[in-house]
């Protein structure tokens, strides 16, 4: 499950990424509390599999503008890379450099950074991937690649977090079987030289949501971030299943995968119509974004998203 929703959450942003509708909630925070929840994300794995797991901080604290639960996706998403792509009874070291701020003169407007560096000794990178690490949806049959789920989403992600907070990454490898270096460059900053926040996004709503669609594994950790965000949530995984569970849930959106077997999106939609219980439920198709899919969905549906959908293209959903 923690795997699935990892994947559909990268999905999800990845989707933002594209439409330029990731943003960033800054706050000032301690930098030590976002690698502490970091290494909390992926320590039980660790364990399971015997990694020498530790992170090296400084003894004095380090304050961050920033998102801290971006930045804390980031390191989870690095540590846990590393995790599992080291063989059993591996090394895992997380080692974060940064000067004193307190040091630093009042009146000293120089940047300063921190650099985090995520170290392992698992099946590393070959030379010619690494210029591909970072591309959006790129699929290549190496390790690293294959680290990605088959997806080449997570560290599109990443490095667009990154870059979002002023900062770079950097990705080497001495080969396949010769472990991974990561290096991630953040800005130190002090209140008096912050500048105005990144734009941020819209919440969505809690809502009554009703997710129908064939692949039970993809609703399962669809549900899981829908409800992280306060959703009350009913699955189904075809039309009568959903059709039942309507008798007793009313949902204020229903989003429908189109191509399911046996009674199809379409379907269920005009039977959906006729329910009274149904009248107030937005009826939304989930598929793949093409002129003739908008004009096949117009007359059941109220709208259709592409899949995946973004939780910004959601709320605007629900906000209609």
């Amino acid at each position: 499950v923690q795997q699935l929703k990892r994947i559909v959450s990268d999905l999800l942003d990845a989707s933002r990424i594209r439409t330029g509708k990731l943003g960033v909630h800054r706050a000032y925070g301690l930098f030590g509390d976002i690698i502490k929840d970091a290494m909390g994300t992926v320590r039980e794995d660790a364990e399971k599999r015997q990694h020498r797991l530790r992170a090296e901080q400084p003894p004095y604290p380090l304050t961050v503008f920033a998102d801290a639960g971006r930045l804390t996706q980031v390191f989870s998403n690095l540590l846990g890379n590393a995790v599992k792509y080291t063989p059993p009874g591996g090394e895992i070291v997380l080692h974060v450099q940064a000067c004193d701020p307190s040091t630093i003169p009042e009146h000293d407007s120089t940047p300063r950074e921190v650099v985090v560096t995520v170290r392992d000794n698992g099946m590393g990178i070959a030379p010619d991937l690494l210029p591909h690490v970072f591309d959006l949806f790129t699929q290549a049959a190496g390790v690293r690649m294959r680290a990605e789920g088959g997806l080449g989403v997570g560290l599109s992600v990443v490095r667009y977090l990154v870059n979002a907070h002023g900062g770079e990454i950097t990705i080497s490898s001495d080969g396949e079987g010769k472990g991974t270096e990561v290096i991630v460059r953040l800005p130190i900053v002090c209140r008096s030289q912050v500048a105005h926040a990144a734009p941020t996004t819209h919440g969505i709503p809690p809502a009554r949501i009703l997710l129908v669609d064939d692949m039970p594994d993809a609703t399962e950790a669809l549900s899981i971030l829908l409800t992280l965000d306060g959703h009350e949530v009913k699955r189904a995984q075809s039309g009568p299943e959903a059709l039942s569970l309507v008798e007793s849930f009313t949902p204020n959106v229903a989003l429908i995968d189109i191509n399911m077997p046996g009674m199809d999106g379409h379907e269920l939609a005009r039977l959906l119509r006729q329910r009274p219980q149904c009248a107030s439920t937005r009826l939304v198709a989930l598929t793949g974004y093409t002129a003739r899919t908008a004009e096949s969905v117009a007359d059941e549906f109220d709208c259709y998203l592409a899949k995946p959908p973004s939780l910004e293209d959601l709320a605007e959903v629900l906000q209609r």
